[in-house]
């Protein structure tokens, strides 16, 4: 044989066993499956894969295929679950393509037209159950961090924020904190709070996390979860929640989570729901066998029993506290344990939050929020030229200035009373007044006075590059603030009547707003 034989005789060996294997692999199915999920929610979905987050300790996913013809193949990535205690079972084949702090990915494959899969969580212990439970971050995460490390280190079997993640429910907030929680070992489960549907902030909620109402089993407890992030409980979620807890007559330990609460434990304290409502619910869940209710709102700790229901009140996880030290106005969070012998709730302390220059605190006597630059800039901005006088007559701070107006912001906790007034505090101290004509200036104050806004950018450098930022701006229609426009545009006994000087009012390194009344 010479060497072309040799050659040729190769090739044929080589394309006989190409063509052998070709034979011996089945055709993968171009179409993708359609995908339903219970249990969890849908997060993405691709051609070939999708990502669900798990909403409990089971989740059920199913894969149905239009074309029948070869094998399906379908990854999919679950999100939210404890790695060291998930198993899965299904008839496909399955294999795992990759584990990460919070999150698996599995590849189903099977020659059928549909395919079921069921994630399993086991709970740490079969005879009891322990979870870490707070609320009311508010766009401060260095608590969120403290409580996500402590459940990275003590694995209870989840986590359970009882709303108001963010200040005002933008994208960018939600991403901050889910930045933070993602980083628990342990699963985190949520409801939606008031500020977190601000401004279109439901939806990205929904995107994010998943339904505001869901339930779940976790070992021998039922949890249900309901929206009471309006002012009051809308009638399809009480007659969901009587549903939802009438099924789970056989549970052991029936427990509900919601964001407001059903009373507010504070003297005279009015910052719950509806008292018709209240009563309604809190007849629900006697009837229906309700072992403890956990909300936030009110920022503060509080546990009381009544009627057999335990109501426990966790909002300290970073937002303004509404009460002493001695009425459970401490920043925590619980550590819940349910074992046969009962149930135990023991607030654990956090550091107070610790505000950098670029933070931003706005409060009034029932609500608070905690603002970063960013949030500044995602909200409707206001641009103008400004300068302001000294107590000398010298002119200041001439130049474009871009930022927030004060009523907006303190629209965010309320608004502010006719007869109220502002306090706006620098990081170092000082303090000016502002009366109500200040942050909401008529047609008259506004030629004078022009828009009172929280400036974050000074010709074109934003903070933290601008180093004197957030400021006080006022922004009249000549660009000049003189001290002849402080004078009349101070209320008696503020500005101009205690320092005569428009530069002053321009408050420099803003780190808090808060809403007096008179």
């Amino acid at each position: 044989m010479n060497r072309r034989d040799v050659t040729l005789a190769l090739v044929v060996i080589v394309l006989t066993t190409t063509v052998g294997i070709m034979v011996a692999v089945p055709r993968i199915r171009l179409s993708h499956p359609e995908v339903s999920v219970t249990g969890g929610h849908l997060l993405a979905i691709y051609p070939c894969s999708a990502t669900i987050r798990a909403l409990g300790a089971h989740v059920s996913v199913t894969l149905e295929w239009a074309d029948t013809n070869g094998l399906g193949v379908f990854d999919l990535r679950i999100t939210n679950v404890d790695t060291r205690r998930v198993q899965y079972e299904s008839l496909a084949q399955l294999t795992v393509l990759r584990t990460e702090a919070n999150s698996e990915t599995i590849r189903i494959s099977t020659p059928l037209s549909k395919a079921s899969v069921s994630i399993l969580m086991s709970s740490s212990s079969k005879e009891t159950l322990n979870m870490f439970v707070f609320g009311d971050s508010q766009g401060y995460q260095g608590g969120l961090e403290e409580i996500v490390r402590s459940a990275n280190i003590y694995s209870p079997d989840f986590i359970f924020h009882c709303g108001d993640l963010t200040p005002f429910g933008q994208p960018n907030q939600y991403e901050a904190a889910l930045s933070v929680l993602n980083q628990s070992r342990v699963p985190f489960f949520s409801t939606i709070g008031n500020h977190d549907v601000r401004l279109g902030g439901g939806l990205t909620y929904r995107h994010v996390l998943g339904p505001a109402t869901y339930s779940f089993d976790f070992g021998h407890v039922h949890f249900s979860v309901f929206n009471s992030s309006g002012p009051d409980v809308e009638e399809s979620e009480i007659e969901w929640l009587e549903a939802d807890l009438e099924n789970a007559s056989d549970a052991t330990w029936r427990i509900v989570f919601t964001h407001t609460p059903v009373f507010d434990p504070r003297t005279n304290g009015e910052h719950a729901l509806p008292e018709e409502t209240a009563r309604r619910l809190m007849r629900l869940f006697e009837s229906h066998g309700v072992d403890a209710v956990f909300s936030g709102h009110i920022h503060l700790f509080s546990s009381v029993a009544v009627n057999g229901v335990l109501y426990v009140v966790t909002g300290g996880a970073g937002a303004g506290l509404y009460a002493s030290e001695q009425e459970g106005g401490f920043y925590h969070y619980v550590n819940v344990t349910i074992a046969p012998s009962g149930m135990t709730v023991e607030p654990i302390l956090l550091d107070e939050p610790a505000m950098d220059r670029e933070t931003l605190v706005i409060r009034s006597s029932d609500d608070c929020v905690v603002l970063t630059v960013a949030d500044l800039s995602s909200m409707q901005s206001v641009e103008g030229q400004s300068a302001f006088q000294n107590q000398y007559g010298v002119w200041g701070g001439a130049g474009v200035y871009r930022g927030v107006r004060v009523s907006d912001l303190v629209a965010l906790v309320g608004g502010m009373a006719l007869n109220g007034h502002l306090m706006i505090i620098a990081h170092d101290g000082f303090a000016q007044a502002y009366c109500y004509s200040n942050v909401y200036p008529d047609s008259s104050w506004l030629l004078i006075q022009g828009e009172m806004i929280l400036a974050y950018a000074y010709n074109h450098t934003a903070v933290p590059l601008w180093s004197e930022g957030p400021r006080v701006v006022m922004i009249p229609p000549d660009g000049e603030y003189s001290n002849d426009d402080c004078m009349l545009t101070s209320a008696p006994g503020t500005g101009w009547f205690e320092y005569p000087s428009a530069g002053s009012r321009w408050v420099r390194y803003v780190n808090a707003i808060e809403v007096l009344s008179d």
